[in-house]
């Protein structure tokens, strides 16, 4: 009895130790998300306020592009931030179990899920966004006698955009990369598009200006507009997959690879394993000498949960061992 309750307080103790590491990340990458959006809060109201000096509908395009970049990211802040609060006793106003400490663990983890769940509503919202500015440059297509050339204020605009969205791009990709944050490798994939689309706007703009081609900067607005809705379908995506317990098949194929290596192991009946945020779960079904014992299921079980943390870091491990018969 002894044994398993050692065994029981040093997985509750490991993953502990693991929640606290992930609670840490999150709250780490929270700082750069708040930078996130007061640059991209700047950047909204240079541009738009531009745009409408400069006549540039690529340009408000690319202005209503980085609104969206604040809204989304205000969104997963707030998605974090529940996240991570793990020390009050309910779930978005639900209680948690009182007496069963494994349920109560299994719901804290879950809470990183909704990292996850606000990510997704953030993907409607970029897509609603995406189809105003679709909207906004087909209309002016269709009314070009009323459009004006942009003039060179609106370059002023997108340089500056483009310069400050390198700064956040840096930002997130460098410290995202250090963290393995999901979260902020998402942000640096945003904001690595936000460059190309300030950057193209400012191209654009300076061509209309130079050929006076009037028609060619609400051209290039659809153009963002779309490349905006294709970023918002694949957050909605990689969020929904998630959500669905979906995992890379070549990750779940490399787990039971090293598992088969394990020398008690017959063969390994299934595995299956889910993202809660990121945090990595996994369900393991092997098959074992009919005759082992107890206590060597007991240490198999240990092993097992070793080479998966030590591996893959993976954060839980359920084992179910069935007698080869």
């Amino acid at each position: 009895m002894k044994k398993i309750n050692d065994y029981f307080s040093k997985e509750s103790h490991l993953q502990r130790s693991l929640r606290e590491k992930e609670i840490n990340k999150l709250n780490y990458s929270i700082r750069f998300l708040y930078i996130n959006v007061f640059i991209y809060i700047l950047i909204t109201i240079v541009e738009y306020w531009l745009a409408k000096i400069g006549n540039s509908q690529a340009l408000r395009a690319d202005a209503l592009n980085n609104l969206s970049g604040v809204i989304s990211t205000g969104v997963l802040i707030l998605g974090i931030k529940e996240a991570t609060n793990v020390d009050d006793d309910d779930i978005l106003g639900r209680d948690l179990p009182k007496e069963n400490i494994r349920s109560k663990n299994s719901l804290q983890l879950s809470r990183f899920r909704l990292e996850t769940v606000f990510t997704l509503m953030t993907s409607f919202i970029i897509i609603l966004i995406a189809i105003q500015i679709i909207y906004s440059g087909i209309k002016g297509l269709l009314n070009l006698n009323n459009i004006e050339n942009p003039n060179p204020i609106s370059v002023l605009g997108a340089s500056i955009a483009t310069v400050l969205m390198l700064i956040v791009w840096f930002i997130n990709y460098h410290n995202g990369k250090k963290l393995k944050n999901a979260s902020l490798q998402a942000a640096a994939k945003d904001s690595l598009g936000d460059v190309v689309t300030s950057f193209s706007t400012m191209i654009t703009v300076l061509i209309s200006i130079a050929l006076k081609v009037a028609f060619l900067d609400s051209a290039v607005s659809i153009v963002i507009g779309i490349f905006i809705l294709w970023q918002g379908v694949v957050i909605f995506q990689e969020a929904a997959l998630n959500l669905i317990d979906y995992v890379d098949p070549i990750l779940e194929k490399n787990m039971r690879d090293d598992l088969k290596k394990i020398e008690e192991i017959h063969s390994v009946v299934d595995l299956t394993s889910r993202y809660n945020g990121n945090m990595l779960v996994v369900d393991i079904f092997v098959k074992v000498d009919a005759d082992e014992t107890a206590m060597s299921i007991y240490q198999l079980n240990k092993k097992i949960k070793d080479e998966l943390y030590q591996k893959y870091d993976v954060y839980d491990v359920t084992v179910t061992t069935i007698p080869d018969l």
